[in-house]
């Protein structure tokens, strides 16, 4: 019986190494796999996908009904995934089709919310579909997979209008992923707006924010010290012109926000807590730097961003992410780490639902 048992593993060790070093299955993409084969990889890759992602839920402050984050989710699909994919009304790359795996068209899934964030988050090993570029950013990739819900209510005009806005709907066939260069002119605009109120909660409103903000955090996100997946990929291909064109057109735009509340945050608590902060628990005030410039509105210094009249959602995530990393590596940044240190998840509610609803003149909506 010893002698078998040593055969057999002897014959394995040969099999094996003959199998390894002789390389008879075929790595070419241009053949098929043997019959089964890719069946079963793909059955695998859904058992993994459904395990490690059937405890994930939806953040709070996330509602995947919302048309902001799905038409978020539309415009970082256009740049980072239809090359591959396609888009609706739109095939994909003829390319990418030659892959093996095959990058599938999306009309018709039947992933679960969890499944298309993490898919989006995690990516898939040795299929070419890559993990979300902003390391530690949890909440972005359910922007992809608030899209992908809706992704068959779709047509390519509806498609192009949410991903790219009106303005430039009709231009996809020039728009990365889609076979050509982005339109300087619409790198920005299609999320933060032609007037930089960030087209009804698409993106963070940036006109009227200093220029030396603005330049600051573009810089940011050019050398990756500030992450984000979805403004690194952008980010990254900025010159120093660029970013001064950029910054000097959105500083000199018209700043009259009026923010969108999360349903929840009680705004009254977070003014008080805003003005005063909170010895007891070492709460800093978030007045002393943000509010008290020229306009009551704006920051004192012009190194620090207005954050009054911005949407509930952006400022929610923004304190989380001072309070849970990943920091950006960004002068001051330190100071908003330690200030957002000792929130609790209600005092970040109560922040977010006070300063969203702050508008012109530094008054709550709705006094």
């Amino acid at each position: 019986m010893k002698r078998l048992v040593l055969f057999a593993a002897v014959l394995l060790f040969v099999l094996g190494n003959a199998f390894y070093w002789l390389a008879p299955y075929t790595i070419a993409a241009s053949t098929p796999h043997w019959p089964g084969v890719g069946e079963v990889l793909h059955q695998y890759m859904r058992n993994a996908v459904a395990i490690r992602s059937r405890d994930k839920e939806v953040p709070r402050q996330v509602d995947l009904d919302d048309p902001g984050l799905i038409r978020l989710g539309a415009g970082h699909f256009a740049t980072g995934c239809a090359t591959c994919h396609g888009a609706p009304g739109i095939a994909r790359n003829p390319i990418p089709a030659e892959m093996m795996p095959a990058p599938p068209m999306l009309d018709g899934l039947d992933f679960t919310d969890g499944e298309l964030w993490w898919i989006a988050r995690h990516g898939i090993r040795y299929s070419g579909m890559p993990s979300w570029p902003g390391e530690g950013r949890e909440v972005e990739p359910w922007a992809i997979a608030a899209f992908l819900r809706a992704y068959d209510d779709f047509d390519r005009a509806s498609y192009e209008e949410a991903a790219l806005g009106t303005e430039y709907a009709g231009d996809a066939i020039r728009f990365p992923g889609l076979y050509g260069a982005i339109p300087k002119d619409m790198a920005c605009a299609r999320c933060h707006g032609e007037d930089g109120m960030g087209r009804e909660g698409t993106a963070p409103k940036l006109a009227g924010q200093s220029r030396e903000w603005l330049t600051l955090v573009l810089n940011a996100y050019h050398d990756g010290s500030r992450e984000s997946g979805f403004m690194e990929p952008l980010g990254a291909i900025l010159t120093d012109a660029n970013i001064d064109g950029i910054s000097d057109m959105y500083a000199k735009m018209e700043g009259d926000w009026s923010g969108r509340p999360l349903p929840f945050g009680d705004a009254e608590r977070g003014a008080e807590l805003a003005r005063k902060g909170d010895e007891h628990d070492d709460i800093a005030s978030c007045a002393s730097c943000h509010e008290g410039g020229d306009d009551p509105l704006m920051p004192r210094r012009a190194d620090t961003p207005r954050i009054a009249g911005q949407d509930g959602f952006w400022l929610y995530n923004w304190l989380l992410m001072y309070r849970d990393g990943p920091v950006p590596e960004t002068p001051r940044a330190h100071l908003m780490e330690a200030a957002a240190k000792p929130l609790s998840d209600g005092d970040i509610a109560d922040l977010a639902a006070y300063y969203a609803g702050l508008t012109a003149g530094g008054t709550a909506a709705g006094n």
